[in-house]
């Protein structure tokens, strides 16, 4: 088996990539203004990524320690070992970020394995972006709809982009007071997809294990208070 790496999902839109003793955290939530019984993810990462200020994707103060470095809708390419890390920008809404802006999708390379974490993406990426995109072995979805691309389209772009294994998060759960969809929207349009629950908020991944048809990997929501 080649390098393994570790994807964490902390609920809502926060991914946690872990290699080497490193931490690479993105959209940190604060745990309480999700709704109940929520708690924020751990503290302490080396790297935080915010795709938009939103106070449900920057609750940076939660996680940040003095020696986290922080980087706010970053555009363009990062070096931060052993994470390789490029900011695209992709539109809030469907109407090209006119109505809600723009955020900035995360395209994270590390140990030949490239996973991109697609904020909260409101409308199809120019194909600049697109291009960025394509290849990308992991892709971090928001399955939820409402302030994000309708969960059918969430589909349609990961097969555009050729992601072997989409990774739906940002959606609703019970005790979560946003007005999101549940994960059963997403799956009712996945029929092309191959389906794995895993029975862990935590998942060792790498390059090797890929599966050949393209997957949805649903991660169990982590342990809550509630």
């Amino acid at each position: 088996m080649g390098k393994v790496i570790e994807i964490r999902w902390w609920g809502h839109a926060c991914v946690e990539i872990v290699y080497a003793g490193k931490r690479l955290m993105i959209d940190p939530h604060d745990g309480g203004s999700l709704g109940v019984g929520w708690n924020p993810p751990p503290s302490g990462p080396n790297f935080v990524l915010v795709t938009h200020e939103h106070y449900d994707h920057n609750a940076v103060e939660k996680v940040a320690t003095s020696n986290t470095k922080v980087f706010r809708e970053h555009v363009g390419k990062i070096s931060l070992p052993p994470f390789e890390v490029e900011g695209v920008k992709v539109p809030h809404d469907e109407w090209g970020g006119k109505l809600r802006g723009e955020v900035v999708a995360y395209i994270v390379q590390v140990e030949g394995l490239r996973l991109a974490h697609l904020g909260d993406i409101g409308g199809m990426p120019s194909e600049q972006a697109l291009e960025k995109l394509r290849r990308v072995h992991i892709v971090f979805a928001p399955a939820g709809g409402v302030y994000t691309l309708h969960p059918k389209q969430i589909l349609d772009l990961a097969r555009e982009i050729d992601a072997k294994v989409l990774i739906p998060i940002h959606y609703w759960l019970p005790g979560i007071q946003l007005p999101l969809e549940p994960l059963d929207t997403l799956l009712r349009y996945a029929k092309k997809w191959r389906v794995v629950h895993h029975e862990s908020n935590t998942i060792m991944l790498s390059p090797e294990e890929l599966p050949a048809q393209p997957t949805i990997l649903v991660l169990k929501p982590p342990t809550s208070s509630r």
